[in-house]
């Protein structure tokens, strides 16, 4: 996968899943502000960021790490996607079981910034990558400024209408003739992602 910068991390169970799901972010926050972020030839330390933060948050879970706020984001996806309080090795059978991988190809340089518009389009080509390598049955998608950054359009899949009164938006990938349906959920670090989320999540699944 020559343009993935930051690798995503496979859960050692996401092969062997009935379903298999994917879980997208936007980007990664790093304070470093390499002017040539995203090249894997110059930072080659940085290719398990991706991993290397969801490990952070399962020690955190476990009691071997410390608490960072990004943190309640990913406890509140497995809840909610659960429709409940997950335990230690709920949240780890969880993770275990997905991919999760973020879009953007570059580091933001703190919280609350977007990525730059070029950031986004030229990221396409790695999520491509990623989608032709796991083949997942279903991606969730992390906020609508996300969203209105994905490759859209007849050469790449088909919008699919969903039923009136549905939350978030949905669309078709079609990898190696595989459809690939994305669902769009608002952010997990909104207010306006929580519980009444959950049967909308839970039919995306039934549609797969």
């Amino acid at each position: 996968m020559k343009n993935v910068f930051f690798s995503p991390c496979i859960g050692e169970n996401y092969s062997s899943s009935e379903k298999k799901i994917m879980v997208l972010g936007e980007s990664h926050i790093c304070g470093k502000g390499c002017s040539d972020c995203g090249n894997v030839n110059n930072h080659p330390e940085c290719i398990d960021f991706t991993k290397n933060a969801v490990k952070y948050f399962l020690d955190y879970k476990t009691g071997k790490g410390d608490f960072s706020h990004w943190m309640n984001t990913f406890t509140k996806f497995g809840n909610v996607f659960y429709n409940s309080y997950l335990s230690e090795e709920e949240t780890l059978a969880f993770w275990d079981s997905i991919v999760f991988y973020n879009y953007v190809q570059y580091a933001t340089d703190r919280a609350r910034v977007s990525p730059l518009n070029d950031e986004f389009e030229n990221s396409q080509a790695a999520f491509f990558e990623i989608l032709q390598a796991y083949k997942p049955d279903l991606v969730f998608v992390w906020g609508n400024r996300l969203w209105d950054w994905l490759p859209t359009g007849g050469e790449f899949g088909e919008e699919v209408k969903i039923e009136d009164g549905d939350r978030g938006r949905f669309y078709y990938y079609t990898i190696d003739e595989k459809r690939i349906p994305i669902y769009m959920v608002n952010h997990p670090s909104s207010s306006a992602f929580n519980y009444s989320w959950h049967p909308f999540m839970n039919k995306a699944l039934e549609m797969v």
